[in-house]
C-alpha cells in the first residue's frame, strides 16, 4: 500500500512538472503572421484614405507643340503614361506634396517638372514649351 502511494505521488509530480513546461496554444496560431496582417491592414487603410478622404484636384497639361506624351513618376520608380497634350483632366493629390511629371515628343528635348496643388485649389494648368533637338553634328554654346 505504501508503494502504491509512492508511485501515485511520483506520477502526480511528473504530470505537474510536464504541464508547467508545455506552452499554451492560442486560437488561430497556425499559419498566422501577425506582422504581415498588420502591414496589410495599414496598406488597406492608407489606400482607403487616399481613395475617399485625401483632397484631390485636376491638372491639365499643355505643350507647344501639342501632341507630347505626359508621364507621371509613381512611388515604385516607374514612369506611367497619363495622356497626351493638350490633356484631359488628370487627377492629382491636393495635399501640397509635389509630384513629378515628364512631357516628351519625338524631335524635341523632354522636360520634367514638379507639380503640387494645395487643398483649396480648383485646378492646375501646366504649360511646357519644348525645345527642338539639334542634329548630332551641331552644338550650341551659351555664355
Amino acid at each position: 500500500m505504501h508503494m502504491v502511494r509512492l508511485c501515485m505521488l511520483l506520477l502526480a509530480l511528473l504530470a505537474a512538472g510536464c504541464a508547467t513546461q508545455s506552452r499554451p496554444s492560442r486560437v488561430g496560431e497556425v499559419g498566422l503572421n501577425s506582422r504581415y496582417e498588420a502591414e496589410l491592414a495599414a496598406e488597406r487603410e492608407a489606400r482607403h484614405f487616399y481613395d475617399y478622404k485625401a483632397p484631390k484636384t485636376a491638372a491639365i497639361f499643355q505643350s507647344r507643340p501639342p501632341g507630347a506624351l505626359v508621364e507621371w513618376y509613381n512611388n515604385d520608380g516607374i514612369w506611367v503614361a497619363v495622356g497626351n497634350t493638350p490633356s484631359r483632366e488628370v487627377v492629382i493629390e491636393a495635399t501640397g506634396k509635389p509630384e513629378l511629371f515628364r512631357v516628351s515628343l519625338a524631335g524635341y528635348l523632354p522636360q520634367i517638372k514638379w507639380i503640387a496643388a494645395t487643398p483649396g485649389s480648383s485646378g492646375v494648368t501646366v504649360k511646357f514649351d519644348l525645345e527642338p533637338e539639334l542634329p548630332a553634328d551641331r552644338m550650341i554654346f551659351r555664355d
